[in-house]
């Protein structure tokens, strides 16, 4: 039940109760759970995913662009140093931590700096957020031995896959 809202209480991120959430009969508590497919013509690229209440959208979404936009390895997109904003309070808080395998993770000068520069409130902040990345590299299209219809593939690529736990978090995914 703690993941519905309740009217007299605030959540433990300082935000106010939301009426959209409220514990009502039939109904299921909103989640940020935000795990991303990446396909690409039909195929399987990627998939994305965290954990950390209302801080995963932020950091899936930052893990997403820094690889598949900006071009990181895996692992550098995992663990680049994150930010996050909530607007309530009107603070941007950015990632300065050592993570579990020894690592420094945090924003770097010149990023702060920008930051600042354009008015933002900045905030050090541990683990706000881990995610876990894996990555597909489709090398060699291989027959499916599907029956197949007009507008379907009847080959698939063969690929390498390519894991990455968030050191933030061990460095190793929770389940096996």
């Amino acid at each position: 039940m703690d993941d519905f809202s309740t009217p007299t209480d605030v959540s433990p991120d300082k935000l106010p109760p939301a009426p959209t959430n409220f514990i009502k009969p039939n109904k299921r508590p909103l989640s940020s759970m935000t795990p991303i497919i990446i396909t690409k013509d039909d195929q399987l690229v990627g998939v994305i995913g965290g954990s950390g209440g209302m801080n995963i959208i932020p950091a899936v979404a930052q893990v997403f662009l820094n690889h598949f936009i900006l071009g990181m390895k895996p692992l550098d997109a995992v663990l680049r140093p994150r930010i996050y904003h909530k607007l309530i309070p009107n603070v941007v808080s950015y990632e300065h931590l050592t993570a579990y395998n020894g690592d420094h993770i945090g924003l770097a000068e010149e990023s702060r700096h920008f930051l600042e520069e354009r008015g933002h409130e900045l905030c050090e902040c541990a683990v706000k957020a881990v995610t876990q990345l894996i990555v597909q590299t489709l090398d060699t299209p291989i027959k499916l031995n599907r029956k197949t219809g007009e507008k379907t593939n009847s080959h698939g690529m063969h690929g390498i896959l390519t894991a990455v736990s968030d050191p933030r978090k061990g460095g190793c995914p929770a389940a096996v």
